[in-house]
């Protein structure tokens, strides 16, 4: 009988498979809430680690399969990326045990005559010398593709725009663990007043004493990386006191300018991380407009429903908002490639085509200017993506600013003297551009785009 872990790992990764599941979702969802600490972390391990070797372990199996790859069920091939990464990357799992129980997996999903097959694939492409594997008709972008575990279109496009040492070093830096960075919510029991720093010792202080090791984070002084410990397992979690959001993420809000009153719109919301970091801002005197195309992503925006002064709205971005009022302010935090996040979202890299770029790019414009209508004069907006691709990003802003000259670029190092008291003062240098731009490789971060834009004012 396979462990809870792995059986719980493998149902994961076939419905990402199958069903275009997002694997982040679904550990977090009621399928790992029966697991114990040690198999649940075991369980994103498995989860994860695959999705994001799936290239490499496809190309291995494939050679030892003879060919017969593609005939594979779902099941066989779930299995057989999930064994392989245990083999090739849990080395302090006993060989035995893991081939065992990925065959006896393969049994219960009611595939046993392909058992022997995946016992016969992973004995053989345990231990297996990759480069020994290579095709000699291989050239160097298809090689690269496999043992960098990557899309060979992106990385090509990826050269294109980086060059090829940054492309590497990105692909690479996609296939490690990320780290979970989190910030205090200024909203839970007790009202703390974050902006304080005996707030973030507190706070750290109480994290340890539930076990939780945290360190600061790389850029912004209320950002806390964890080091050691399940942060979603903790009271502090629990109550709301912690927010879970990547530190780049973390600074998108920040560039928005929100002040005590003012009427934010922030038109693609879900899952709120940013929505809860305007309210904050915006006071209980302020409005927040919650928005997103999808109910069921509203509906779980969690502590959102707990602050008045936020209004979750269910609607298209993209086609003319029905809003009579104007907005001091607009966040339009893009839908987005996420190649930018493919450490968190390993899947995303396997389901991307450069048409669907392209398709995305063509759809942030519409959100662009359709957000631009309901901003008041002298009004800011701050375009954002979670994407690396510059048709998504630079590209966008530019075509944005063509169609509508009444709205200008606010460089950031024009912003620098306001945004600079948020920073340690060693990342005042991510002030000094014109855009944000952070990178998994150069900065530890999630790949986060943004771009201040202005209204003007009529003369």
């Amino acid at each position: 009988m396979p462990t809870p872990a792995r059986r719980t790992a493998f149902e994961i990764l076939l419905r990402v498979e199958t069903q275009a599941s997002y694997a982040s979702e679904l550990l977090a969802s009621p399928m790992t809430a029966g697991l114990s600490l040690a198999d649940a972390a075991l369980c994103t391990e498995l989860v994860l680690g695959t999705l994001r070797w799936q290239g490499t372990f496809d190309f291995i199996s494939q050679r030892f399969a003879r060919g017969r790859w593609t005939g594979f069920d779902p099941e066989v091939q779930v299995a057989l990326r999930m064994g392989l990464y245990q083999l090739r990357f849990l080395t302090r799992m006993p060989a035995r045990a893991a081939i065992y129980e990925t065959v006896e997996l393969v049994k219960a999903a009611g595939k046993r005559s392909a058992a022997g097959l995946v016992n016969a694939v992973l004995r053989h492409g345990a231990e297996a010398d990759l480069a020994s594997l290579r095709d000699p008709a291989m050239d160097e972008a298809e090689w690269a593709a496999i043992e960098l575990s990557h899309p060979s279109w992106l990385l090509q496009r990826w050269i294109g725009q980086f060059g090829h040492a940054e492309a590497v070093s990105l692909a690479r830096a996609n296939n490690q663990p990320p780290v979970t960075y989190l910030r205090p919510s200024r909203d839970f029991e007790g009202g703390v007043d974050v902006d304080t720093v005996d707030t973030e010792v507190e706070l750290a202080e109480r994290l340890r004493r539930q076990g939780i090791q945290t360190q600061p984070g790389n850029f912004l002084k209320q950002c806390r990386a964890v080091v050691h410990g399940n942060i979603t397992r903790t009271e502090s979690y629990r109550r709301g006191e912690i927010v879970l959001q990547d530190e780049a993420s973390q600074m998108v809000a920040g560039l928005l300018d929100v002040r005590q009153g003012d009427r934010v719109l922030d038109l693609c919301a879900a899952p709120g991380n940013k929505t809860l970091q305007l309210a904050q801002s915006a006071g209980r005197q302020g409005r927040v407009v919650a928005c997103d195309l999808h109910l069921h992503r509203l509906a779980g925006m969690g502590s959102t429903k707990k602050l008045p002064h936020i209004n979750l709205v269910a609607l298209d971005g993209a086609e003319p908002l029905p809003f009579r009022a104007s907005f001091d302010r607009i966040l339009v935090d893009a839908p987005c490639s996420g190649t930018g996040t493919l450490r968190r979202h390993p899947e995303i890299k396997w389901r991307l085509t450069p048409s669907g770029v392209q398709a995305l790019a063509e759809k942030q414009l519409r959100l662009l200017t359709s957000a631009a209508e309901v901003l008041s004069a002298g009004g800011r907006m701050v375009y954002s993506t979670c994407s690396l691709e510059d048709e998504e990003n630079r590209a966008v802003v530019k075509n944005f600013l063509s169609l509508r000259p009444d709205f200008r670029l606010l460089p950031l190092r024009d912003d620098a003297s306001r945004l600079r008291p948020l920073f340690h003062p060693s990342a005042g240098w991510i002030l000094e551009k014109e855009f944000l731009e952070t990178s998994p490789a150069r900065d530890g971060a999630d790949g986060f785009f943004a771009a201040i834009l202005l209204k003007r004012k009529p003369e």
